[in-house]
């Protein structure tokens, strides 16, 4: 005897549930439950954008941030050592002009990069993963601390060993000729709370995502973290210096792009990233010696 449940309906609807009451087939019907869907909410997020988005995403999201990001490194790196005054207000008055119109700039590139495919897709959330926080960021946030500071410290102390103690010191990119409160409020605006912001729409949003609409998540997360690794080194003068640099950048990158694949949001990688430039900041303006 077949004990009373709900079973596939024999009319054949895949759909539908019947009640068999324990005789008979009763006229009651339900939706058949739907299993979830056991991939990362970030490859399901790009596979159906993949089919409600049938136009090409193109090139834009991708040259447009980077050439961006590139003209204004050298533009900047000209400036700096033509029209900018070297001591005095002038000096600090050059860096934070010179700094906001460079995020400005940045800023506007990613706008016009994304600003379609935001507009085809239901906005930067759904497109890009431009969410407002929410509580479980945080935990997320900490557990890419965790596994970013792991990889730090293995890419470190083999550099070390490779270079007798030089690489780690050589690849410090941030610099300061003087400390002071200015400089330190300069330094958090831009370094902390600016460019992870959008550094991380631009590597893990833009660039990943795009990635993703023609190959798998790992080729994609790994050329867009070499690029962001990469695109680290502009002021470290030593090979060595800069193959460990952008390895540590590269793993921070590689870190958030697990973060993005797993929550579908760029939140929890913006506070990793402005963590660990943060830490960075702190130790600058700790061991600076005039």
């Amino acid at each position: 005897m077949i004990p009373p449940a709900w079973y596939p309906d024999p009319s054949g609807d895949p759909a539908t549930l019947r009640w068999w009451d324990g005789v008979q087939w009763s006229p009651y019907t339900a939706a058949r439950p739907i299993p979830p869907d056991p991939r990362p909410p970030l490859d399901i997020t790009v596979d159906n954008m993949r089919t409600t988005d049938t136009v090409a995403w193109g090139t834009r999201p991708v040259l447009l941030p980077l050439l961006t990001y590139v003209v204004l490194i050298v533009a900047g790196g000209i400036a700096s050592n033509t029209i900018a005054p070297q001591h005095g207000n002038g000096a600090r008055v050059f860096d934070v002009v010179a700094n906001i119109l460079l995020e400005a700039i940045l800023g506007t590139a990613v706008w016009m990069a994304g600003r379609d495919v935001a507009r085809r897709n239901g906005g930067w959330g759904r497109a890009f993963g431009l969410r407002w926080p929410r509580g479980r960021d945080l935990l997320w946030a900490l557990a890419g601390i965790g596994i970013a500071f792991g990889a730090r410290i293995v890419i470190a102390i083999g550099a070390n060993i490779a270079t007798q103690g030089q690489a780690v010191k050589q690849s410090e990119n941030i610099h300061v000729t003087s400390v002071s409160a200015f400089t330190a409020v300069i330094l958090v605006v831009v370094v902390v709370l600016a460019a992870p912001f959008v550094e991380e729409i631009v590597f893990r949003g833009l660039l990943l995502r795009t990635f993703m609409r023609r190959m798998s998540f790992w080729p994609a997360a790994l050329l867009s973290s070499a690029i962001f690794g990469i695109g680290h080194t502009y002021e470290v003068s030593t090979l060595a210096g800069a193959i460990t640099l952008a390895l540590i950048v590269g793993s921070l990158g590689l870190t958030n792009c697990l973060l993005n694949r797993y929550t579908d949001r760029l939140a929890a990688g913006m506070l990793v990233h402005g963590t660990f430039n943060g830490l960075a900041v702190l130790v600058l303006l700790l061991g600076y010696h005039p």
